[in-house]
């Protein structure tokens, strides 16, 4: 019973610094906000509108918040592992803290590469057909902004996959061997998962899949070697 009440004391403390690391980080973000959003604005070279009262304040509270989310995430993160410690075995613990620095790089990385071809291009192909079809398009702040920064973050998320796959291999939860094995699974999943995710173009679900069907042969190389 001490030993539990000790582990949510724990847990409880951790919560606080990353909660407090997070608000200050979110508050920095918010300060330069109005300007993130201006470059944004100017990057996607065409005008958007703001078609309610609030969308400028909403829009500008999204950066704020993700900013604040990357600003934090190697405490979040450090944080997590700091708190994992004493249910991983030593070289459990030591592989996921290598692998940290590694795991924000590829973050950045995937969400860099989805903002400047994925996202870009998609918008550019809504707007050409816009166009062919002579119809005014009145690209709303809050929408368009949003869909650049989800996508963006989720490309993010999935470029984690060859660190995913070197902790699991650690672990002893997966093998080369099983990679390969299961190799045309996964590509129907990404294939499904990027459908659902990007917009409804087949350029921008191209653009997605290619490269983490890349990540999964670069991780099954990591993974038997490693192993």
């Amino acid at each position: 019973m001490q030993g539990m009440s000790k582990h949510v004391n724990e847990l409880r403390e951790r919560l606080k610094i990353t909660a407090i690391f997070f608000v200050s980080s979110t508050a920095l973000a918010f300060y330069y906000s109005a300007e993130a959003l201006q470059w944004l604005q100017n990057d996607l070279g065409f005008d958007l509108n703001a078609l309610t009262a609030y969308e400028v304040l909403y829009t500008e509270l999204m950066i704020a918040f993700l900013g604040g989310f990357l600003i934090s995430l190697p405490v979040i993160l450090f944080e997590a592992l700091a708190f994992a410690r004493p249910g991983l075995k030593e070289e459990e613990y030591k592989a996921m803290r290598n692998y940290l620095p590694f795991s924000v790089l590829l973050f950045l990385v995937g969400s860099v590469f989805s903002y400047q071809y994925v996202v870009k291009t998609s918008l550019n192909f809504f707007q050409q057909t816009a166009a062919s079809a002579d119809v005014p398009a009145l690209w709303g702040l809050q929408n368009t902004i949003g869909f650049a920064l989800r996508l963006s973050a989720f490309t993010g998320i999935i470029f984690q996959l060859p660190i995913v796959s070197l902790i699991l291999a650690k672990a002893g939860v997966i093998n080369q061997e099983m990679m390969r094995k299961y190799r045309s699974y996964f590509i129907v999943v990404i294939l499904l998962v990027s459908a659902v995710a990007t917009p409804p173009d087949i350029v921008s679900q191209i653009l997605v899949t290619v490269p983490v069907i890349g990540l999964y042969e670069i991780s099954i190389f990591l993974v038997g070697r490693t192993s």
